[in-house]
């Protein structure tokens, strides 16, 4: 079978903030698993200076193509998928021409901006029957695999409950670095529900099953935030207003019967604690996990997942499965099981938009209830 041919957007060497697609997307490309079912034949940066020192940086090929603009990129015909790793604000600009041009694309979360945004993608690539991907990790990590596994066995028998708390190290009583600043305006799109949340839901769904009912609460608790430049030491440069959440929380019934509780605050976790507790509360036993950051479904090294059999003395210590992802480098690893699944064609078991706007209509209907600001969360009913 020929290689897909892929087209790579925001492939940068001077972002201020996280270069995803070097540290994510890249590795998994370059790496000889990768390189099976992907080859790389153009990059789109925001000039063609850009780009090629991009192809320098990173080793490309030097028949690599570069291009200035995302309507050229979708205008080669050799380009197969479009990869679109770039700040949220862009997304929109940066697809259209893609899917227009009828082109598979993978783009990272968020979406879009809007939600009108996000619907007009999705309608022009169901409309050209095209195949999306979205940069969730949860369906593919091992994680999920492992306790949908352990689910399945019935060692905890039907699954009663789930609660999980998180700190997200970020939105705290700390300055956020400066190219954080878009976190702080709703309008842009990216945010701690947009991102965090987004990515943290979706692991909990994707293990224990979708939601049926809930109710939610949004808190900006620290409307004013401070901006610091670390290439100045860290220096607070400026200080800001923010409308976005920095508390989160949602309760609920999952689809199965389960109650669920959500709490991911920003800011970092209590001493000597850490950032993400997770139980799996069951019939006959729990599952316990715990792991250094809320973002587990972004990596995996280090985490804590302990299984306990009710009428048993011991604690089991559950070990994640391996496979041939897992010589790479986090964040890479559960990037490159999401590009595997698409290459060999396992529909459903990658997040495609589809659930990806699925995603995010959950997300809306939270900005409406908070928007209206009722009891628990509830909008307010109309006069």
């Amino acid at each position: 079978m020929p290689r897909i041919r892929v087209g790579l957007i925001g492939l940068s060497t001077t972002s201020k903030s996280t270069n995803w697609a070097g540290a994510a997307h890249l590795p998994y490309l370059q790496s000889p698993q990768g390189q099976r079912h992907y080859e790389i034949v153009a990059l789109c940066n925001s000039s063609i200076t850009s780009a090629e020192k991009s192809i320098q940086q990173y080793g490309l090929p030097t028949s690599t193509k570069t291009y200035h603009s995302a309507a050229e990129l979708a205008r080669d015909p050799d380009v197969d998928l479009v990869v679109n790793v770039t700040n949220v604000e862009k997304h929109y600009e940066l697809l259209v021409p893609a899917v227009r041009a009828g082109k598979n694309v993978f783009t990272e979360l968020p979406f879009a901006s809007t939600m009108d945004q996000m619907r007009d993608l999705l309608q022009t690539a169901e409309e050209k029957k095209l195949r999306t991907v979205f940069g969730m990790q949860g369906q593919t990590s091992p994680v999920t695999k492992l306790l949908r596994d352990v689910i399945a066995s019935h060692k905890i028998g039907t699954v009663l409950s789930t609660t999980w708390t998180g700190a997200a190290m970020f939105g705290g009583e700390k300055p956020l670095f400066i190219g954080g600043r878009t976190f702080t305006k709703r309008k842009t799109g990216g945010n701690l529900v947009t991102v965090f949340f987004l990515h943290s839901m979706n692991l909990i769904l994707a293990t224990l099953g979708e939601l049926d009912t809930f109710h939610s609460i949004l808190g900006n608790q620290r409307p004013t935030v401070e901006l610091m430049d670390p290439q100045q030491g860290g220096k607070v440069v400026e200080t800001v207003q923010k409308d976005t959440p920095d508390q989160i929380m949602l309760q609920g019934r999952l689809a199965s019967g389960a109650l669920i509780s959500y709490h991911l605050r920003g800011g970092e976790p209590f001493p000597g604690e850490k950032g993400l507790t997770w139980s799996i509360y069951g019939e006959k036993g729990e599952i316990h996990i715990t792991y250094a950051t809320c973002m587990l479904d972004l990596q995996h090294d280090g985490a804590s997942i302990k299984l306990q059999v009710f009428g048993q003395p011991d604690v089991q210590e559950l070990k994640l499965p391996e496979d041939d992802m897992s010589s790479l480098a986090h964040p890479a690893q559960n990037v490159g099981r999401i590009y595997e699944a698409y290459a060999k064609g396992e529909e459903g078991s990658y997040p495609d938009w589809k659930l990806g706007m699925k995603r995010h209509e959950l997300i809306e209907e939270m900005w409406r209830r908070w928007d209206g600001k009722g009891a628990f969360g509830e909008p307010v009913p109309a006069a």
